[in-house]
């Protein structure tokens, strides 16, 4: 019962994050499969079903073309992630893992079709669609029954799209962006305490950002020459997870998580040029970046396991994310939020379990936009609607 204790968290979820929690962040780059005893495989598949909406901004405008619903409608995709991990002890002291797993992504499609005078017509719409792979590979040592050091690196790739069409986007009415598929590799450096006697286990893990020179494509027409290139660096991030056996076969376990989001940028060369330009008669608008994030990302999770039988466990875990702080717009339609799941375990045999999950999120409104800014003000949305989603995870 206590091997079976030690692992339930780790089996039982496949991820407490998701798209629209804080800026990209989707998958919390977990390395909880790097401690499990002995050799040790896992696969797991999780399905997202958003829904994420809000009121256009300009209303009386749009009233005098006779539009009376101002609902961007839900805008936000549908989202299948997949994970898996190996990991194996190559001696009682020395232990190997390799972890794949999709830690940035976002896909948001918004349409806004009102009906004006008997027919639909697409005023605006905005797309943005990135996504990543990550494998990381990870060396552990045992330094004491209680001490583990361990470090490894991360390949990963990232590539993206956008676009935005409607007047309220002015000059950037119709843009477009492709950003080709890129490698960049980094590093990642933890440590461990455990007390296995008393189902007790902390553990602190650093990863390093990870640049990518992205070949990109921009629909500006513009008469001076750019690169063809945007630099784009994936944040640094800090995680802290624990386990505490209790009394009655329970198990409380947590995490906390600190991601550097507000170095994070997206700053293509054409859409670059564009700003400065505007901000030699306009200084107001020269710190203007297509997406970046004010504030970094803090996130935590708490949960109770209870182990029922030999063959049974299940958990209640409360989650929390922070957001970014950025206003409510097309291309940030949420803030944070806050979540509860139910999770179960089951022995299918002696050395194959199967683990499931079923989450809800609230999502946090985001502040209106500041209509100092320009950009804010082009992108932005008046109001949103009260946002949540579904996730449903299993895990073999």
């Amino acid at each position: 019962m206590k091997k079976k204790l030690l692992s339930f968290p780790l089996l039982c979820l496949y991820s407490s994050k998701l798209c629209f929690a804080a800026a990209f962040e989707l998958s919390g780059q977990t390395i909880q499969p790097f401690f499990e005893p002995k050799n040790y495989a896992e696969f797991s598949l999780a399905y997202i079903q958003p829904q994420v909406s809000g009121q256009v901004q300009h209303s009386e405008a749009l009233q005098q073309f006779g539009v009376t619903d101002f609902s961007t409608g839900n805008f936000s995709n549908k989202q299948v992630m997949m994970g898996a991990a190996l990991k194996l002890e190559l001696n009682p002291q020395v232990k190997f893992a390799i972890i794949y797993d999709q830690p940035f992504a976002v896909d948001i499609d918004y349409r806004y079709r009102p009906i004006i005078y008997g027919e639909k017509h697409e005023i605006e719409a905005a797309s943005i669609n990135f996504k990543s792979h990550n494998l990381t590979t990870l060396l552990g040592y045992q330094i004491t029954p209680n001490w583990d050091v361990y470090g490894g690196l991360s390949y990963q790739s990232l590539e993206g799209s956008l676009n935005m069409k409607g007047k309220t986007y002015s000059v950037f009415d119709g843009y477009d962006a492709d950003f080709k598929k890129d490698e960049g590799l980094g590093w990642l450096a933890g440590i461990s305490y455990q007390m296995p006697e008393y189902h007790f286990r902390t553990s602190l893990t650093y990863r390093s950002p990870i640049k990518h020179q992205l070949s990109t494509t921009e629909s500006i027409k513009i008469g001076v020459s750019t690169p063809d290139t945007t630099h784009i660096k994936t944040p640094q991030s800090v995680n802290f997870d624990f386990m505490t056996g209790l009394p009655y076969q329970n198990l409380l376990y947590g995490s906390v998580r600190w991601v550097n989001w507000e170095e994070f940028v997206i700053h293509p060369p054409k859409f670059e040029a564009v700003i400065d330009y505007a901000a030699i008669f306009y200084p107001e608008v020269k710190d203007i970046k297509l997406i970046s994030y004010k504030e970094d990302q803090w996130s935590t999770k708490l949960g109770l396991a209870h182990l029922w039988n030999e063959k049974w466990i299940s958990a209640l875990e409360l989650l929390w994310d922070s957001g970014t702080n950025n206003p409510a717009s097309t291309l940030n339609p949420s803030d944070g939020y806050k979540g509860i799941g139910l999770a179960g375990m089951y022995k299918l045999r002696p050395e194959l379990n199967i683990a499931m999950g079923l989450y809800y999120f609230h999502f946090d409104t985001p502040k209106a936009p500041n209509d100092s800014n320009p950009f804010e003000s082009i992108t932005g949305l008046s109001a949103l609607n009260d946002n949540d989603a579904w996730a449903f995870g299993i895990r073999f």
